[in-house]
């Protein structure tokens, strides 16, 4: 059990272990939270601040806790992701501001998906982690650890992440949305693959509900298809919407590793194969390469 409140799903040995760095008072200068989007890593983040900076402990009503979550706390400094690059600017104010006289118990920095930093960016960030100003923190959280320098891991203490499981992810969302069916509730669990964020945005969102529903229904379309000019055809009408490509991605992996599962053995070194492709095309696609290429590279693997 853990002492604080954290309102987030799953994660418990995690959130055991900060609490432990917490109370031992063995709190790492940097730690960097790795994991899938959308299942918590900046909420524990956001926690983690509320936890060290207020005198007792997350109280959830005095100023300072007031402040942190209204993202005006002067000493806990966030970069959101803004869909943004993030530059050399604005890491060169944030360690002006570093070396100002401290008005808080700490001074926190939280870098919502790192990965987003510029090489030069990454690299004054480093100076920072070797040299770090008296009674700093850095949250870092990255869904992708591959793609930070490995200079800025080897100064940081990682917590991997995971995504939830469905048993965990359905208590959570059965006390949160008391109001709901338990169908919508478990249907909010299956397309999310395990990631709260997603459930909660399903839910809330109509829309977004419908959305998910009808791109799952066509992916498992998509393994009945019997010939590739079929595949590619349904290709063609997701590439007309960039914003689907990724989500794609992560169901098409969901359910490729459901299906490999179901054929049993004889038919793994198909689906694996097909599995390291989608990997593959995950990272080039964060490196911007032409969705229609990555798609149809691996189409012809399929």
């Amino acid at each position: 059990m853990t002492r604080y409140r954290w309102h987030i799903v799953g994660h418990l040995p995690l959130l055991e272990q900060l609490e432990k760095d917490v109370e031992t008072e063995n709190v790492a200068h940097s730690y960097i939270f790795a994991g899938p989007p959308q299942i918590g890593k900046h909420t524990v983040a956001l926690t983690m601040a509320h936890i060290l900076q207020c005198e007792q402990g997350f109280c959830h009503d005095c100023v300072t806790c007031s402040q942190i979550s209204k993202g005006i706390h002067s000493e806990t400094m966030e970069f959101r992701d803004d869909g943004e690059t993030l530059g050399i600017d604005a890491i060169r104010d944030l360690l002006n501001r570093l070396y100002l006289t401290p008005s808080a118990r700490y001074k926190i920095v939280i870098i919502e998906r790192a990965e987003r930093m510029t090489t030069e960016a990454a690299n004054c960030l480093l100076k920072m982690l070797e040299e770090p100003p008296p009674q700093t923190l850095f949250m870092i959280t990255t869904d992708n650890i591959l793609e930070l320098l490995p200079t800025v891991i080897s100064r940081s203490r990682t917590l991997n992440f995971q995504t939830c499981s469905s048993a965990e992810l359905l208590d959570f969302l059965s006390l949160e949305y008391m109001d709901r069916e338990p169908k919508t509730l478990e249907l909010a669990c299956e397309l999310s693959l395990g990631r709260p964020g997603v459930a909660f945005k399903i839910l809330e969102d109509p829309d977004m509900m419908e959305f998910y529903t009808m791109l799952y229904r066509d992916i498992n379309r998509f393994f009945a298809f019997n010939n590739i000019f079929e595949r590619f055809a349904y290709l063609q009408e997701l590439i007309e919407d960039s914003n689907k490509v990724g989500i794609f991605l992560d169901i098409f992996t969901h359910l490729a590793r459901k299906k490999m599962i179901e054929v049993g053995p004889g038919t793994d070194a198909r689906y694996l194969a097909l599995l390291d492709k989608i990997i593959a095309s995950k990272t080039a696609l964060r490196q911007h390469v032409n969705p229609r290429l990555l798609l149809e590279n691996m189409m012809l693997s399929f």
